[in-house]
């Protein structure tokens, strides 16, 4: 237990953004109508596996946080995976504000994408 929380304290952007993806996956998952627009692709949109790659993401970034040799590599992939996915999922809600006038939010994904930018920027590398 004293470990997890070690890995925790020593990575605590990588623990809160693991938790948030996973938290954002699950609720992408059990929410079968969230995207309205357009109505050509929601389809794809609502689809639970949208959901299941925050849920993945979340879960490698955590796992990468509780790993003893924490790769580099890894580390990078996972940053470059959760930029890309939040940055999509920030300007879809922002389309969507934008033309169905929907509270979506947007402003505190995009706040979370920055962070997530600025954490891989500053990542060491080998």
């Amino acid at each position: 237990m004293r470990r997890f929380v070690a890995c925790m304290r020593t990575n605590p952007f990588h623990t809160v953004i693991g938790l948030a993806e996973l938290g954002l996956g699950i609720h992408l998952i059990s929410h079968d109508q969230y995207f309205l627009w357009p109505p050509v692709i929601d389809g794809v949109a609502n689809d639970d596996i949208v959901g299941g790659f925050f849920v993945l993401i979340g879960i490698l970034m955590l796992f990468w946080v509780f790993d003893l040799h924490q790769s580099v590599r890894l580390d990078h992939a996972v940053l470059i995976a959760s930029s890309f996915i939040m940055c999509v999922l920030t300007l879809y809600q922002f389309m969507h504000w934008v033309v169905l006038g929907i509270e979506m939010p947007w402003i505190s994904n995009a706040a979370l994408t920055a962070v997530i930018m600025i954490l891989a920027s500053r990542s060491d590398s080998e």
